[in-house]
């Protein structure tokens, strides 16, 4: 995936098949309504917890934040630390996709198609140009910065430049080395073949979605720095509903556009059915989900009641 320069665009954009779209598009997406019941406080210092138990097993379920966190960023993990601890396994919080090299075609022609001829500003509509002007500047770039990609590009870009982006710290890293400490052992969801994700992709992506998704990037920039770290802070202290508040109207477009909401349900399904599995063993387990789809409606929670499995929220205890 290093073909491309920015693996977490890819990432991002293989969320699942894209579903075409005529028209201005809409951004509406699948984790956008959550349960309101599940929006609580964790009784116990640290970030919130849920628990799936039986007679002689327990998973934890860990809420991981749904973007990076600033690199400044401090969270207790005697949480994390006491519960891997003598854990059967790890269950990972994502799914990873495989492509053959026959499919390297493929992946240079969608590469080609989020390319454009010059600077890409030039081409916005005045309103936009503006903004997208204004904020560079802001941030110390110039166009060359940005030429020669399109708008998705460039928005993914914008994003990462105003907050530290990819180059944050990723929580789900963070739970992985914690565990490989302790040597247990991770179990990831099964792997996908991202070829027929990437043809779908490519079919729809319009010059408007791609401008559509650069209007989403600069309104989470626009929002300021301040309100992503404020929900990166409420996650590590275990306020889910500030943790919800975190700018994403960007992560909203790439899962839209991407058909997130048959992918985002196999997925979720996927993880429900892990965690499930991971009752049959005595003893403990881990399992990481993102906040979104774990306490989305028809989420990895919801989803886990649907099998008849009671689940313990961290208000609770």
């Amino acid at each position: 995936m290093r073909w491309f320069g920015w693996p977490g665009l890819v990432a991002a954009v293989l969320a699942g098949p894209v579903a075409a779209q005529t028209g201005k598009p809409v951004l509406a997406d699948p984790e956008g309504a959550v349960v309101e019941e599940l929006v609580v406080t964790a009784r116990v210092v640290g970030p919130a917890w849920w628990r799936v138990s039986d007679d002689d097993t327990t998973v934890y379920i860990l809420a991981l934040p749904d973007t990076f966190l600033p690199r400044d960023l401090k969270w207790d993990p005697s949480g994390l630390n006491r519960r891997l601890k003598g854990s059967n396994v790890l269950i990972g919080g994502g799914r990873s996709f495989t492509l053959g090299i026959r499919n390297i075609p493929l992946l240079l022609s969608l590469r080609r198609s989020l390319r454009m001829k010059g600077t890409m500003e030039d081409d916005l509509p005045p309103d936009l140009r503006a903004r997208f002007v204004t904020l560079r500047e802001g941030l110390g770039k110039d166009a060359k910065h940005y030429a020669g990609w399109g708008p998705m590009v460039a928005g993914f870009t914008l994003v990462g430049d105003a907050r530290e982006g990819p180059r944050g710290r990723n929580a789900e890293d963070q739970v992985r080395s914690a565990a490989r400490k302790l040597r247990i052992k991770e179990k990831k969801l099964e792997s996908r073949n991202a070829a027929p994700l990437i043809k779908a992709f490519r079919s729809g992506l319009t010059m408007d979605i791609q401008t559509a998704c650069l209007d989403a990037a600069m309104s989470d920039v626009e929002a300021g720095p301040g309100v992503a770290r404020a929900a990166a802070e409420g996650w590590a202290r275990g306020d889910v509903g500030a943790a919800l508040k975190a700018p994403r109207g960007f992560e909203k477009c790439l899962l839209v556009i991407s058909g997130g909401a048959e992918a985002w349900r196999e997925t979720v399904d996927a993880q429900a059915a892990e965690i499930a599995e991971a009752l049959k063993a005595p003893g403990k387990a881990v399992a990481m989900v993102r906040l979104r789809p774990l306490i989305a409606k028809g989420g990895v929670i919801e989803t886990l009641e649907g099998m008849g499995l009671e689940v313990e929220g961290p208000a609770e205890r």
